[in-house]
């Protein structure tokens, strides 16, 4: 069930961060809320795989669903976090 959850998260995942990409390539976007974006995305893709290699490296079904959880997490504030970015880059654009 959590795999599940993990799926559906990361797709919504790819879904913002495709939408992101959309608008880095179609608008001018500041260089701080660029260096945000880059520095922010590698953490939070740095963090999935770290916990995807941790699974790997783990025969323990109960350290699986933990580490799953924690991917979850990490989407779910990935996610957020995303979104809200695009709603500065939005009202940054609005405000040119």
């Amino acid at each position: 069930m959590e795999t599940t959850k993990l799926e559906e998260l990361y797709k919504k995942m790819t879904q913002v961060h495709e939408k992101s990409v959309e608008i880095i390539g179609s608008h001018k976007i500041s260089s701080m809320l660029m260096n945000e974006y880059n520095n922010k995305v590698n953490q939070y893709d740095d963090m999935y795989k770290s916990l995807e290699t941790m699974k790997d490296l783990t025969s323990k079904e109960e350290t699986v669903e933990n580490l799953t959880n924690q991917q979850i997490e990490a989407l779910s504030v990935r996610i957020k976090w995303e979104l809200d970015w695009l709603k500065r880059v939005a009202s940054s654009i609005n405000t040119k």
